[in-house]
Parts: C-alpha cells; structure tokens; sequence
C-alpha cells in the first residue's frame, strides 16, 4: 500500500513538472502575444496622434499666411472688407489713419472731430458710440 501511495505521489510530481513545462511555454506565449498587440495598438495611436499635430501645426501657419495677406491688403485699401474679430485693431487703426474703413459690410468713417459714423441708404449719416 504504501508503494502504490509513493507512485501516485511520484506519477502526480512528474505530472506537476510536465504540466509546468507544457502550459507555461503556452502561457507565457499568449501573454507575449498580448503584449504585443497592445504594444502595436499603442505604437499606432502615437502615429496617428502625431499626424494629428502635424496636420495642426500646419493648419496653424496657413492661418497665419492667410490673415497677413489679409492685413497688407486692408492696410492699402480702406474698401477692403474686414469682418473677422482679429481684425477689429486694423479697422480702428484704418479709420484712424485713412478716415474711412469697410467693417462686415458697412464703410465707416471718421469725422475731423474724431466721431465715427456711417452714411445709411437714405444718405443720412449715423453716428456711432465709442466702443
């Protein structure tokens, strides 16, 4: 009796070793797996996010291309329609230096007195408030 416990302890500790040996290799298989998917996962987001700056960046400096063409061509011409709120500081500075300027669609002017008004579609001219 006691040599049939001693083999089944025997069998069971070699069956223990085997069972380690066998599954850990395909344990250790799937987790490597798995991290390198997550990894790629996450390599690929990082690439997508920095594509997304770089589109950012660029769009940016276009922007600003864009709205200096914008400025050099409204500082020479008081009739060159403004209607962005960047340009608010060039539509005072034209009325200020040009006595006329075009903002969002209307010409204003400035009197010698320094007053701002606008001519409506009766002729009158319409003062404005200081803002």
């Amino acid at each position: 009796m006691l040599y049939k416990f001693l083999f089944l302890i025997c069998i069971g500790l070699i069956c223990i070793v085997f069972y380690f040996l066998f599954f850990k290799n395909i344990i250790h298989k799937r987790i490597k797996t798995k991290l390198k998917n997550e990894l790629r996962k996450e390599q690929e987001r990082q690439q997508k996010l920095f594509a997304i700056d770089k589109a950012n960046k660029d769009s940016e400096r276009k922007d600003k291309i864009f709205m200096e063409k914008r400025k050099l061509k409204a500082i020479n011409d008081p009739n060159f329609d403004l209607f962005y709120d960047e340009e608010k500081v060039l539509h005072k500075q034209r009325l200020e230096f040009k006595n006329k300027s075009k903002w969002k669609g209307e010409i204003h002017y400035r009197s010698n007195k320094g007053k701002i008004y606008f001519i409506s579609k009766e002729g009158k001219k319409i003062y404005k408030k200081k803002d």
